[in-house]
C-alpha cells in the first residue's frame, strides 16, 4: 500500500510514517567513555547524582541523541543515562559479531562500571529487545521496564521494508552515524546488524505470572491459580500441561518447588538445561 499511495495523503493518514527530526540531547552533556567488555562505549548523564535512574537504549543503527526530547522532560528529577550501544554512534565496536545477549552484556558492564544496581530502562526497537533480554536474565537489576517496538523473534523484523519510513531512517542514521563514529565503517554496522536480525532475536513463548514477580512465597491457592493459567494456554503454545498435585503441609519447600515447576514447564525445558545451570538460574530466583 505504501508504493502506490501519494506519500503527503498518507502522511496526513497515517502520521507515524512520518520521521521527525532526530533530536539534540540537551546541552551541556559531557560524553564519556567506560571500557566495557574490551571495547569503548560512550554515554552520558543527565540530572541530579542521586536521583533514580534510568537507563534509555535507542534503536538500531541509531544514537542516545534520538532521546533528546525525553531527557528534556525528566533530567529535573531524575538520572538519566544514555548510551551508544556497541558499534553505533559514538562507540565503536570489536571483531566480535553483535548480538543482544552480548549488547546485554555491555548494559551490565556500564552500570557495574557506575555502580550502579538497579534502574528503570526505557527501550525502542534493539533497545527493548535488550531490555526484555535484562528482565529474563537479570531481573534484579531492572526497577522497571517500558519497551517499545520490540520482537521477541526475527519474524517481527521480516516486513520492516514495507515502509517507506525505514529507508529514510537508514538514510538519516547511515549520514549520523558517519559523523559521530570515531571508526566509521558503517558497512560492517550495517551487515552485522541486518545479520543479526535474520535470526534474533528468539525467544520462546512465556507466560508472565505477575504473582511470582510480587511474591515468591505465596499461598497454596495462589500456585494453584497459576498452574490453572498455565494450563489454560496450553492448546494456544507449546506449553506442556502440568498435572497439579495435593500437599497439606502447605510448607515453603513445597511452593518453591512448585513454582520452580511452573517456570519451567513455561519455558518448556529440563532442569537441567545448560542454559539453566550456567545461569543459576534456580540457586537465584527461585
Amino acid at each position: 500500500m505504501y508504493t502506490t499511495r501519494n506519500s503527503t495523503v498518507l502522511n496526513s493518514i497515517y502520521p507515524w510514517l512520518r520521521l521527525p527530526p532526530t533530536p539534540k540531547l540537551p546541552l551541556p552533556h559531557a560524553g564519556q567513555y567506560a571500557l566495557v567488555n574490551g571495547i569503548r562505549i560512550w554515554y552520558t548523564i543527565y540530572g541530579p547524582a542521586d536521583g533514580i535512574p534510568i537507563l534509555f537504549l535507542h534503536g538500531g543503527f541509531a544514537n542516545s541523541d534520538y532521546w533528546g526530547l525525553q531527557v528534556k522532560q525528566l533530567q529535573s528529577t531524575y538520572k538519566c543515562i544514555l548510551m551508544d550501544s556497541r558499534g553505533q554512534g559514538r562507540s565503536p565496536s570489536s571483531a566480535t559479531n553483535i548480538t543482544y545477549d552480548l549488547m546485554t552484556s555491555d548494559v551490565i558492564g556500564l552500570l557495574d562500571y557506575l555502580d550502579i544496581t538497579r534502574i528503570h530502562l526505557v527501550g525502542w526497537s534493539d533497545g527493548a529487545i535488550i531490555g526484555l533480554n535484562m528482565a529474563m536474565k537479570y531481573p534484579r537489576r531492572l526497577i522497571s521496564l517500558f519497551a517499545f517496538a520490540a520482537n521477541y523473534d526475527s519474524s517481527g523484523a521480516k516486513d520492516i521494508l514495507a515502509s517507506p519510513v525505514f529507508p529514510a531512517y537508514l538514510t538519516r542514521s547511515k549520514s549520523e552515524y558517519e559523523q559521530m563514529s570515531p571508526v566509521n565503517n558503517y558497512q560492517d554496522l550495517y551487515n552485522n546488524l541486518t545479520t543479526m536480525w535474520s535470526t534474533l532475536p528468539n525467544c520462546c513463548d512465556v507466560v508472565i505470572v505477575k504473582e511470582i514477580i510480587n511474591q515468591l512465597w505465596t499461598s497454596y491457592k495462589t500456585v494453584n491459580r497459576l498452574y490453572s493459567s498455565v494450563n489454560s494456554h496450553r492448546h494456544n503454545s507449546n506449553i506442556p500441561i502440568i498435572e497439579i498435585t495435593h500437599n497439606e503441609n502447605n510448607n515453603k519447600e513445597f511452593h518453591r518447588q512448585r513454582i520452580s515447576d511452573i517456570l519451567l514447564s513455561i519455558l518448556s525445558i529440563n532442569k537441567k538445561d545448560h542454559y539453566l545451570k550456567n545461569e543459576n538460574f534456580e540457586n537465584k530466583y527461585l
